[in-house]
């Protein structure tokens, strides 16, 4: 950390009335705005020292940062925080509800359904044919994986009249939308998750592993568009958060601080 950075940092930070962790995660906080502003005034062709000098001065005055984090620390810090992590937990549950647990229960009822009245197993969102040698036979997986790049959304798109309007929306758009809260979860609560680098290959660990489990488990099909498309959409939410960072001072004094995680 550079040493003009570091000096104004723990000048506002040293006389908080609050807990070491609460200092910590202030400090990171400051710290990471400072370094944003820095790198601003880099690409606009300052020197080091003297975008740290700038960014420094722009950031404000630290006895009045000061008084505005203290102000920000009780009651609604903590409650924040909380809060925060809640909505991510949440967030968490139903996007792996949706897309596994839920599928899991439908194939179970199906199958207890299909013993109980007798008749053959269809799956819904697995396809397998008559005469094929099972789950590791290579037709089922080029029926039910898809590795070529949006091809299957390219389809979607210029095909869309042969599909119902829900599964286009769903496919297409809908995979980007409901990965943008996950990028802006991570930014906000995972410090190491704060270059796009680390947000896009995090995504894309997600996303793989859950379109491998779906397709292990026989619940869907493999499809790299989901996935890249899902990285889109993480991507998207993680540049509105730190578009609000850059971009606003309320963000000065931030209510969201990053886990040391």
């Amino acid at each position: 950390m550079d040493k003009n950075i570091e000096l104004f940092v723990k000048e506002i930070v040293s006389e908080l009335n609050c807990s070491e962790e609460e200092k910590s995660d202030i400090a990171e906080e400051i710290t990471d705005h400072i370094n944003l502003l820095k790198d601003d005034y880099i690409e606009r062709g300052l020197s080091d020292e003297a975008a740290t000098k700038k960014a420094i001065e722009s950031f404000g005055q630290p006895k009045q940062l000061r008084n505005d984090f203290q102000k920000s620390l009780s009651p609604y810090y903590k409650i924040v925080k909380i809060g925060t992590w809640t909505l991510f937990c949440l967030y968490a549950f139903i996007i792996l509800f949706n897309l596994l647990f839920q599928r899991i229960i439908i194939r179970i009822s199906d199958y207890n359904h299909a013993v109980s009245n007798n008749y053959e197993l269809i799956n819904r969102y697995f396809y397998t044919p008559p005469n094929s040698n099972g789950f590791l036979d290579i037709e089922v997986w080029q029926i039910n994986a898809n590795i070529i790049p949006f091809s299957n959304t390219y389809n979607y798109i210029v095909n869309n009249q042969n599909y119902n309007l829900n599964i286009v929306i769903e496919n297409t758009i809908g995979n980007v939308l409901i990965f943008i809260p996950l990028g802006i979860f991570l930014t906000i609560l995972f410090k190491k998750f704060n270059t796009l680098s680390k947000m896009v290959i995090c995504t894309l660990i997600i996303s793989f592993t859950i379109e491998l489990l779906q397709f292990t488990l026989r619940v869907g099909q493999f499809d790299i568009d989901d996935i890249l498309l899902n990285t889109l959409g993480s991507v998207i939410g993680y540049l509105i958060i730190n578009a609000i960072i850059k971009g606003t001072s309320f963000f000065k004094v931030r209510v969201f601080p990053k886990s040391t995680n």
